[in-house]
C-alpha cells in the first residue's frame, strides 16, 4: 500500500523578518496536536544556529547547510524529506529557507514526481518586513521570489513602522502578489489554526471577493479597497488516467499560457511503449523525449505558476487522455 504523502510547508521571506519566531509558533501548535513534525533548516553557513531551538519542539531536525536550495542541494532536500518520512515517521514537514534560498527552486524540487510520493506541497508562507536588510542583489531577488510564490503573505514588525511607511510597504507587496492571503502582525503573532486551515480553491469564473487583511497588532480587520484575485495554488499536479493522444497533446503544448512558469511530468503516448519525459521552462520550448527508468512514477504532469486559468488548462490536458470511445 502506497502511503499518503505528508503535508509539506515552506517558510521563506526576507532576512530578519521573523521566520524562526513563526517556526517556533508552528512547532508548538503541531506538538500540542500530537503531530510528529520533521524540520528542514536551510541556513546560510556551515553551522546551524536555529536548528537546536527547533529541536526542542520538533520530532527531528535536519540541516541543509549552504543557504540556498539549488543544484546539488535539491537532491539533499529530496533525501532529507525521504529520511524524515521513512526513518523518523514524520507526519508533517516544514522547511525554513534562508534569506538566500530561491523559493521557486524549492517548489520545483518538492513537486518532483518521486518526492511527491512522500510529501505534498501544502502551503508557501512568506514573512516580510518594511525595514530592509537586503544587502545584496541576490537577497533582494530571493525576497521578491518569496512574495511571488507565497500562498500566505505575513507582513511582520508592524510595531516598528513610521506613519505612512507601512501603507506604502503593504501596497508594494500586494501589487506583486494579488493571490495570497494577507496578514499584518508584530512578533509573528497570529492564529496558527487559521493560518493552517485548508483554503478553498475559488472557481475562476466567479468574480473574486474583496479581500481584507488581518491586523493582529490592533486586533481588528480593517476595510480594504484592494481588489484581490481568486486564489489558486502555485503548483498543481494533474494525474493522467491513461496514455495521451499525441496529436492532441502537441496541440495542447501550442497553447500554453504566459502565466505558466514551469511544467514537467511523465506519461506514455497511445500505441507507443516508451515512457516519455516532458519538460517546459520558458523562455525555452517544451520538450518531450523517451526515457528509461527502473522505478517509474505514476503518469502525471505538474503545472507551476499563477495568473493563468488552471482549471481550463487542466481540463484541456485531460482531454488529451485516450479513452476507449476516442
Amino acid at each position: 500500500m502506497v502511503p499518503t504523502p505528508v503535508p509539506f510547508y515552506m517558510l521563506c521571506g526576507s532576512l530578519g523578518a521573523g521566520k524562526t519566531t513563526l517556526l517556533m509558533r508552528l512547532l508548538e501548535y503541531w506538538k500540542a496536536q500530537g503531530r510528529k513534525t520533521g524540520v528542514l533548516m536551510n541556513e546560510a553557513g556551515e553551522i546551524s544556529i536555529d536548528g537546536p531551538r527547533a529541536g526542542t519542539l520538533a520530532e527531528q531536525v535536519m540541516n541543509l547547510a549552504g543557504g540556498c536550495v539549488c543544484c546539488d542541494t535539491k537532491d539533499d532536500l529530496s533525501w532529507g524529506i525521504a529520511e524524515l518520512v521513512r526513518s523518523y515517521r514524520s507526519d508533517v514537514l516544514i522547511l525554513e529557507c534562508s534569506g538566500l534560498a530561491d523559493p521557486a527552486e524549492v517548489i520545483d524540487a518538492v513537486t518532483d514526481l518521486y518526492t511527491a510520493r512522500l510529501a505534498s506541497l501544502e502551503r508557501v508562507i512568506a514573512l516580510l518586513h518594511p525595514v530592509s536588510t537586503e544587502s545584496s542583489h541576490s537577497a533582494a531577488y530571493v525576497a521578491t521570489q518569496a512574495i511571488r510564490c507565497a500562498d500566505e503573505l505575513i507582513l511582520n514588525k508592524q510595531d516598528l513602522y513610521v506613519p505612512g511607511h507601512w501603507e506604502q510597504f503593504r501596497a508594494s507587496i500586494v501589487e506583486k502578489n494579488p493571490f495570497a492571503r494577507l496578514w499584518e502582525t508584530s512578533h509573528a503573532r497570529l492564529d496558527v489554526a487559521t493560518l493552517l486551515n485548508t483554503r478553498p480553491i475559488l472557481d475562476s469564473r466567479v468574480s473574486p471577493p474583496r479581500h481584507t487583511t488581518t491586523n493582529v497588532l490592533f486586533d481588528t480587520t480593517p476595510p480594504s479597497s484592494i481588489q484581490r484575485a481568486a486564489y489558486h495554488p502555485i503548483a498543481t499536479t494533474i494525474r493522467l488516467p491513461g496514455p495521451l493522444n499525441q496529436e492532441r497533446f502537441v496541440a495542447w503544448l501550442h497553447n500554453l499560457p504566459p502565466g505558466l512558469e514551469r511544467a514537467k511530468g511523465f506519461f506514455r503516448f497511445t500505441g507507443k511503449p516508451e515512457l516519455q519525459e516532458f519538460q517546459y521552462a520558458p523562455p525555452g520550448k517544451p520538450t518531450v523525449s523517451p526515457v528509461m527508468l527502473l522505478d517509474e512514477p505514476d503518469p502525471a504532469i505538474v503545472l507551476i505558476g499563477r495568473d493563468y486559468d488552471v482549471e481550463a488548462l487542466s481540463h484541456a490536458l485531460l482531454n488529451c487522455v485516450e479513452t476507449a470511445s476516442t
